[in-house]
């Protein structure tokens, strides 16, 4: 009920709607990667845009520092006889002050009197430990200061030189320039302390994100209810000081690009879908014009219009539907013929039935209607025959749903069991395939070669071959002795443009079960199923080309990274984990220089062998380019991924290849094999592929012929 409406429609709205489906979920699924890419980018240069400003920020605060440390000891390097002396110390003060430096002098009694319980506790520190103290005061003469602390001399009443530098307004006029930024300083409690816009401020800060600032760890996040974007960090100074640094960027402006970018990009994917699917529908249309044709001409048939033709295009004779339009015309005509036969019969039978001498005569007559009408139904049986098998041919191109269907066909025709064989070029056999009427369980396995058995000679012939009792038939081999049918047999070969593809054999349980007209009709049906078998193959085989590589037959790179997408996918959805190697063949180029690219690339056919036949079923072999390879290994995690790759890389050290012995530096072939993990190394499936390859690379440096897991070279950094 759901798909009456369907079923309604022409041909050709029937493969419109679903390719229309199919683009409208291509082009929402484009526009949404776009929206989300864009946005994605922007952020980054956003964030990036951010980090370099808080660099900016970060290098004037550590220049301060640099300045404090340079101008103390420009100070202590003028002192005389162990002190320096006032007048001198005054003149360079002076100068000092021109940068917005503070410096004093101050004796014990000095120190006493400072009030700022902090700043005296900071110098006493300093007189204690003889070196220079650096510090930074929230409020010191009502700023945020910071200040150097040095003792002089070490007697009873020492010197200590102070230099500090407020921060002040002016701070923030390098860092601004023409954008459009905000910079703040925080203590390292968190209280703000300067703003290079006094009329606005940051919202609190999180206890979280001040520890991971105090740890040295950056935050970058989003002012709750503001279009604003913040980053902050924390600034050491000194040995025990911090610092805290913020830098804040409106994103409404952002914000309105995206969706500027995200507009232009749904209106261009529109126009190209709205192009797209006018094309084809156009180009469909052209397609489906001879299949409307051949269905008017049908009812017109069936309507009692016996003179109708369809028109036929002598220079397209190898066309599918040009073939069906010369048969259709040919059974019409016999159709006509037959009908034309059936009225003069049966005047002929009024005439006999007026004069009772003519009894026998009519009597005759009878018969030969009933023949005609026998002939008309045959007639009509192979016409709705062969328009059920068009139908078949161009509803799927899936080999499997094309012989259920064709054999379908053919048991409502002919209340027959039947076997479907397949030919394999390669082996030159006749391979089991498809059965019905028999348990397709029994027949696994079965092979005919191509002069054994009534199969095989049909084959060998390419013409039918019909047994009326299989019984007497010595070529009947029982399939091997699985199955012993009985009754007629009818074995046609599946031929295309003389390239056998296969036999189909028919069982009747009735001895000589089949008549002519139905021969006649197996053969066509025969010739249709062919055509349309070689389509279904030609369809596969390209599909299979465009995911495997040519010279290996592994996969391509294109066809493993779909799959790796996939199962980052799977991964990520179940918590799952995984494991990637890369694999180069060492010194490959050398082997080439030596013994030439064909013989290279038979190294090469006989490396992925090896990699394919020493790997699970689940794990994916692909070659990646050059004599690199690549391994997906599901559920394999570092232990696992270790083992698998040491395995792999001992096999190939042990194989025998022509001509490694005298190109190869160790006198044999080996490869080099870089891993990466699925989460423990990244979630990102790109990157892993990049830490495998630097891994792969790390094995290389080391001297080749070994593995390296990326997350054990990580830590043998660290340490």
């Amino acid at each position: 009920m759901r798909f009456a409406a369907v079923r309604s429609l022409s041909l050709s709205k029937k493969i419109l709607l679903p390719f229309i489906l199919l683009l409208l979920i291509l082009g929402l699924t484009a526009t949404l990667g776009t929206i989300y890419l864009i946005h994605d980018s922007l952020n980054t240069s956003t964030n990036q845009h951010l980090e370099e400003s808080r660099d900016r920020m970060l290098h004037q605060i550590k220049a301060v520092e640099r300045h404090l440390l340079h101008d103390s000891e420009l100070l202590t390097a003028s002192m005389i006889d162990g002190k320096l002396d006032p007048s001198t110390f005054q003149a360079q003060s002076k100068a000092l002050q021109l940068s917005g430096m503070v410096a004093k002098l101050l004796n014990r009694d000095d120190v006493a009197k400072i009030e700022n319980i902090q700043l005296r506790q900071f110098i006493d520190h300093a007189i204690r430990s003889g070196k220079p103290r650096l510090r930074f005061f929230d409020q010191l003469s009502g700023e945020p200061t910071l200040a150097l602390a040095l003792t002089l001399t070490e007697d009873e009443s020492p010197q200590v030189l102070f230099l500090y530098h407020p921060f002040k307004q002016a701070f923030f006029n390098p860092l601004l320039g023409s954008t459009k930024l905000d910079y703040y300083l925080f203590s390292k409690f968190g209280d703000p302390l300067l703003s290079s816009d006094p009329g606005r401020e940051l919202p609190p800060i999180s206890s979280e994100t001040l520890d991971k600032a105090i740890q040295g760890i950056s935050t970058t996040s989003n002012i709750p209810g503001e279009r604003t974007r913040y980053i902050l960090s924390g600034v050491p100074l000194g040995t025990t000081d911090l610092l805290l640094i913020g830098v804040a960027v409106p994103t409404k402006q952002l914000e309105t690009l995206i969706g500027s970018l995200a507009t232009r990009s749904v209106f261009t994917i529109l126009i190209i879908l709205i192009a797209g699917g006018l094309l084809f529908f156009k180009y469909l249309t052209y397609l489906t014009k001879p299949v409307e044709e051949l269905l008017a001409a049908t009812r017109r048939v069936s309507d009692g219009d016996l003179e109708y033709r369809l028109p036929v295009d002598p220079d397209h004779e190898g066309d599918e539907l040009n073939q069906l339009s010369f048969s259709f015309n040919s059974m019409v005509e016999q159709l006509s013929e037959l009908w034309q036969e059936k009225v003069s019969n049966e005047r002929e039978l009024t005439l006999a039935q007026e004069e009772l001498k003519y009894k026998e005569i009519l009597e005759t007559k009878n018969s030969e209607i009933e023949r005609s009408h026998q002939e008309l139904r045959s007639s009509f049986k192979e016409l709705t025959a062969l328009l059920q098998l068009n139908q078949t041919m161009t509803s799927t191109l899936d080999l499997s749903v094309l012989f259920d269907r064709m054999l379908s066909v053919l048991r409502e025709l002919f209340s027959c069991k039947l076997v479907l064989l397949l030919y394999d070029s390669g082996s030159n056999d006749l391979e089991f395939r498809k059965s019905v009427g028999i348990d397709p369980e029994v027949l696994k396995d079965v092979t005919f070669e191509l002069d054994e058995g009534i199969t095989g000679r049909a084959a060998n012939t390419q013409k039918l071959v019909y047994v009326a009792d299989i019984k007497n038939d010595n070529g009947n081999l029982n399939y091997k002795g699985r199955v012993s049918p009985r009754g007629a047999m009818a074995s046609v070969p599946l031929v295309n443009k003389n390239r056998l593809l296969g036999v189909l054999n028919l069982h009747h349980e009735e001895v000589d079960g089949f008549n002519d007209n139905d021969l006649r009709l197996i053969q066509a049906i025969a010739n249709q199923a062919a055509i349309a078998i070689e389509n279904s193959q030609l369809y596969e085989k390209a599909r299979n080309l465009s995911n495997t590589d040519e010279l290996t037959g592994l996969a391509n790179r294109r066809h493993f990274q779909t799959i790796l997408q996939r199962e980052a996918a799977q991964a990520q959805r179940f918590q799952s984990y995984f494991a990637l190697m890369m694999i180069d063949i060492d010194h490959f180029k050398q082997y080439n220089d030596t013994h030439g690219h064909l013989k290279g690339d038979v190294v090469l056919r006989q490396v992925s062998s090896l990699l394919l036949h020493n790997t699970r079923g689940i794990d994916l072999v692909a070659r990646f380019g050059g004599e690199e390879f690549v391994l997906l290994l599901p559920k394999t995690n570092n232990h696992g991924a270790r083992a698998a790759a040491e395995k792999l890389r001992s096999c190939i050290s042990q194989a025998e290849f022509e001509g490694a012995a005298e190109s190869q530096p160790l006198g044999k072939l080996t490869i080099s094999i870089g891993i990466s993990v699925y989460p423990d190394d990244s979630k990102d499936v790109f990157e892993l592929l990049d830490l495998a390859d630097r891994a792969l690379y790390q094995a290389k440096d080391a001297g080749r012929n070994q593995s390296i897991i990326w997350s054990d070279t990580f830590k043998n950094a660290a340490s």
